[in-house]
């Protein structure tokens, strides 16, 4: 896969990875197994929220405790908090984009702020890419495009083959 550098996981893909039986489950499994020891992921510590619904709701103590576990920055992955620069993107993303809810739009935000080049995500409701333009105070600020990847079989197997060379 061309050009890729550091990849944002949505809260979707660690659902896909650990509460699923299928094989796009196992190639996410592969691919978030890579040890190549450099930080090629990054998420927001508003996907911690988001997978600890259900096992709270469930009362599934084991499953708490493997994301608490798995959901902190290492080796593999940098968590990010979600602060006000990040909720100040997030508007402007929403500004920009009408019908961008506002956890999308944090999770893109935080991918923009961790210098994120591609997001994998299943949202099927999210553009294929982002940009982050704003004027004020007479200075325009403009980012690098941030490119959705799916995890369907073929952009899997590319992003296996890609990361583990």
């Amino acid at each position: 896969m061309h050009g890729l550098g550091k990849i944002y996981l949505d809260t979707n893909i660690f659902i896909l990875a650990f509460e699923n039986n299928s094989e796009i489950s196992a190639a996410l499994g592969s691919l978030l197994s890579i040890d190549d020891h450099s930080q090629r992921f990054a998420t927001s510590e508003l996907t911690l929220s988001e997978l600890l619904v259900k096992p709270y709701r469930d009362g599934n103590d084991s499953a708490i405790d493997k994301y608490e576990g798995l959901i902190q920055t290492n080796e593999w992955l940098e968590v990010l908090p979600v602060g006000r620069q990040m909720l100040w993107y997030a508007a402007i993303l929403r500004s920009q984009n009408v019908g961008l809810k506002l956890p999308d739009s944090i999770h893109i935000s935080t991918a923009f702020g961790a210098g994120c080049t591609h997001m994998l995500t299943a949202d099927m409701g999210l553009k294929n890419i982002y940009e982050i333009t704003h004027f004020r105070f007479g200075l325009t600020k403009s980012s690098s495009p941030l490119t959705v990847l799916r995890p369907d079989e073929t952009t899997l197997r590319s992003l296996i083959e890609s990361l583990g060379r």
